[in-house]
């Protein structure tokens, strides 16, 4: 009551104004200019999906859970049969909890409404779908399943590195689940008893009744029939996916297999019965041998889902990786359509980038800018990347999203994706291969009236592309200096030129692997630049993810009432915001805020934030570890605080205590005090990221409720 006496009294009549940033869809064509529908969605590369009613009109949409930076991508179907047809709407985000690692939407109680098993540290926890007639909500049920092993009961384990199998193994009407054990080799049958005990299917009883399901045991991408017996020496489980479907129109359960280091799938065929299962046989090039089409061969660690995207009632196959790095990033979404029936379906390879072909998607990471790069006076945008997946490596390329609209309404169309010819340039002289990790930065560097470009690399390097394009033409580039100063920052080197010091030169910044800044001030002159002194720590700038240990800083300079400001995206995809720079380059910045605008989706995040439509007001874009844009147009409001004591105390959140994430399932902007009743955090996301915050006690407002957490 002490901290709440205090906090009432410091906050009444506390008011202010802040920027808010909606995401907003702009027109986007191709490369053959047509239009692209899904242009802003933030890029897919390891997913999984599965059908749920979004907008509650009756058809199934997509559910997409984007294993790379754990994001959540809402996919509307539209509804026309016997045709692929989806928009994105990213407005349902917020109607799920935060998730990691793996996600499926399963209908266990048989309402009709999917509900959310996900991962949980090795657990499962379950969120009940309840929504309403006009309202998707999910409430959470349980944060571990338990199931009974032989009379002890545990928790039912997961691994994170795997996706379970969740469906009714045998028949009798409840949900079940399929995993592997925690020493792996041998796959786990855990019964669910709702339908024995109650005759009906809302409960999750869990015993596990088969600790060897098929009678099979899983090498190395290999698998032992009739084999319950492996002595587990040395185990390892390292990965496994698990689709558990008829495939064979026999009543029963096959599976359909993934395994981590592997790109293939593999089809176990069930020989025994629902009660009694079997396999029998196993087909290592599925479902090229079922189908007579081309095997899954996905780098690396497919999985696969199966559900109707085409709308003609048959469940289809899609295939994507399940490992977030060093994976196919490009063509990483498989679609087998189904021309036979959902029990004994006959798969046809329709394409390998389902829903990637409809969206802005740069393979892995997306480091765009806005730069009017043909001078028209038009914001164009031009966007680096880590690399598109090519057999084991990754090639960078930059992308030129030209602005064909007009002053006041911007349109863009995608005129290139290997700007400077990057994926044929040796910038790596070392072994004379093309480089990854490529982000632009622009500027005049020899006074002939023209921006240059440096490009930043993944391994830590800088080059310097000269423009020979001239005054008021679009830019000509043309590689002038390899290892431009032999500046090495280590790793992801990520490059802004801006005048820091005030003298009419510019200067570099770079961002780099471990989070923090180098400031390379420029002691040439302005026709000939010299970079040939490094500031370490610059600004004491430190956005490192506290349990990865990396930051991969990637700094953005802009000038806002006559004060420069700093941006810098993270490995966290938080976006922070630091000030007092002026005058102060050999000091510490000051923090404004560990998660700028609210924004987050996805990891390794990179910024652009210019005023692109004429309103005075600037806007937002967001690059992200999953290839894709995200853009936000800004709006102006006032927010305003009044006295918290007069608010009751009935906001609910969880987990609390919290160490990583408070969840709150109401709408609506939640501002976060500590105990002296400063204003450290606001947002309007359901899912809050607190670990910026130090430990403590913090009270947390939104709309006309008050709650308390504990940060530990």
């Amino acid at each position: 009551m002490k901290y709440f006496f205090t906090l009432s009294l410091l906050l009444a009549f506390i008011t202010s104004q802040s920027q808010t940033l909606q995401r907003t869809l702009l027109p986007v064509n191709n490369t053959n200019n047509q239009n692209i529908p899904n242009p802003w969605s933030g890029g897919l590369n390891a997913c999984q999906l599965s059908e749920i009613d979004l907008n509650l009109d009756g058809t199934k949409d997509l559910f997409v859970f984007e294993r790379t930076g754990n994001r959540i991508l809402p996919f509307i179907n539209n509804g026309i049969s016997n045709t692929i047809s989806y928009h994105y709407e990213s407005a349902y985000i917020n109607a799920f909890p935060p998730l990691s690692d793996w996600a499926l939407l399963v209908d266990y109680n048989a309402d009709g409404k999917e509900d959310l098993f996900a991962y949980n540290g090795g657990k499962v926890k379950v969120y009940r779908n309840t929504s309403s007639a006009t309202q998707l909500e999910f409430t959470h049920f349980s944060n571990q399943l338990i199931t009974d092993y032989s009379g002890s009961p545990f928790q039912l384990y997961v691994s994170r590195v795997d996706i379970p199998a969740i469906t009714d193994v045998d028949n009798d009407g409840d949900i079940d689940i399929l995993t592997f054990q925690s020493l792996g080799g041998y796959i786990e049958f855990h019964e669910n008893l709702s339908m024995d005990l109650y005759g009906h299917a809302d409960s999750l009883i869990f015993i596990m009744t088969d600790p060897c399901w098929g009678d099979v045991y899983e090498g190395l991408n290999t698998y032992t029939l009739n084999d319950c017996n492996t002595p587990l020496v040395n185990p390892r489980h390292t990965g496994s996916s698990i689709l558990a479907i008829d495939i064979d129109n026999d009543a029963d359960k096959d599976l359909i297999l993934g395994d981590v280091s592997y790109n293939n799938l593999n089809l176990l065929t069930n020989g025994g019965s629902p009660s009694t299962s079997l396999i029998t046989a196993v087909d290592q090039n599925f479902p090229a041998n079922n189908s007579n089409t081309i095997a899954t061969d996905i780098t690396a660690f497919p999985a696969a889902f199966y559900l109707d995207v085409n709308n003609d009632g048959l469940k289809d196959l899609i295939a994507s990786p399940n490992i977030a790095n060093n994976c196919e990033n490009k063509e990483s979404l498989w679609l087998y359509l189904n021309s036979g029936s959902n029990t004994a379906p006959v798969f046809s390879l329709h394409q390998k980038n389902f829903l990637q072909d409809n969206t802005l998607d740069f393979g892995a990471g997306a480091y765009p800018l806005f730069y009017d790069y043909n001078s028209d006076g038009l914001l164009d945008i031009i966007c680096g990347n880590f690399g598109y997946f090519n057999g084991g490596d990754h090639v960078g390329q930059l992308a030129v999203l030209e602005n064909t609209g007009t002053t006041n309404q911007a349109a863009f169309t995608l005129v290139e994706d290997d700007f400077a010819n990057l994926s044929n340039l040796p910038l790596n002289t070392l072994l004379n291969i093309p480089v990854a990790g490529v982000s632009p930065t622009f500027g005049d560097l020899d006074g002939d009236g023209d921006d240059d470009m440096i490009l930043g690399d993944a391994d830590g390097k800088l080059h310097y592309f000269e423009n020979s394009a001239g005054s008021g033409n679009p830019i000509q580039m043309n590689l002038h200096t390899n290892n431009y100063f032999n500046i090495d920052v280590g790793q992801y080197a990520a490059p802004v030129l801006w005048d820091l010091n005030q003298d009419n030169l510019l200067d570099l910044v770079i961002g780099k692997l471990t989070g923090d800044l180098l400031y390379l001030p420029n002691s040439g002159t302005n026709t000939t630049a010299i970079f040939d002194t490094i500031i370490n720590d610059f600004g004491q700038v430190h956005v490192a993810n506290l349990f990865a240990g990396y930051g991969y800083s990637r700094p953005y300079f802009y000038t806002e009432n006559n004060a420069t400001q700093l941006l810098v995206g993270s490995e966290s995809g938080h976006v922070y915001h630091y000030n007092n720079i002026d005058n102060n380059l050999n000091g510490s910045f000051a923090i404004v805020d560990t998660f700028a605008f609210d924004i987050w989706d996805g990891i390794k995040t990179s910024v652009s934030y210019q005023d692109l439509n004429n309103d005075s007001v600037r806007d937002f874009l967001l690059g992200n570890q999953s290839g894709g844009l995200i853009y936000f147009q800004s709006d102006t409001t006032n927010n305003n605080s009044s006295n918290i004591a007069e608010a009751p105390q009935n906001l609910h959140m969880y987990p609390n205590p919290a160490t990583h994430t408070i969840y709150i399932s109401i709408q609506g902007e939640k501002t976060i005090y500590n105990i002296l009743g400063e204003v450290v955090l606001k947002t309007r996301k359901k899912r809050i990221n607190i670990q910026g915050l130090a430990n403590g006690v913090y009270w947390i407002r939104c709309n006309k409720t008050v709650g308390k957490f504990i940060k530990q």
